[in-house]
C-alpha cells in the first residue's frame, strides 16, 4: 500500500471500522460495519480500491426527506440513493 493510502487507513478508516464494527456474537450476516457517516465514504473507497484489498460492497442508509429545493425524496425501504444517504454500511462481497 502506498504511504498516502496507508496513512488514510491508519488515521481514518481503521478507527472508524473499529468504532462501527458489527458485533459478531449471534450475528451470521456478512456486514462488517454499519452506521458510518457518509462524509467518510471517499476514504473507504480510496483504501478499498487497492489491488490487495478485500472486496467489499457499500450499502447506503438514510431516511425519506425534503430537499432544500422542495423535492420530496420518498425512498423505498430496501433502497437509498448515495446522494440522499446519511450513513453507509460495509459488507463482504
Amino acid at each position: 500500500m502506498k504511504t498516502k493510502q496507508r496513512r488514510i487507513f491508519e488515521r481514518v478508516v481503521n478507527p472508524l471500522l473499529i468504532k462501527h464494527l458489527v458485533s459478531a456474537h449471534g450475528y451470521d450476516g456478512s456486514c462488517i460495519a454499519s452506521g458510518i457517516p457518509i462524509k467518510y465514504l471517499k476514504y473507504f473507497k480510496m483504501v478499498s480500491a487497492q489491488k490487495n484489498a478485500k472486496k467489499v460492497r457499500y450499502r447506503y442508509r438514510g431516511v425519506s426527506k425534503t430537499m432544500p429545493n422542495g423535492y420530496v425524496y420518498n425512498r423505498p425501504q430496501s433502497f437509498c440513493h448515495m446522494n440522499f444517504a446519511d450513513t453507509f454500511s460495509v459488507y463482504y462481497r
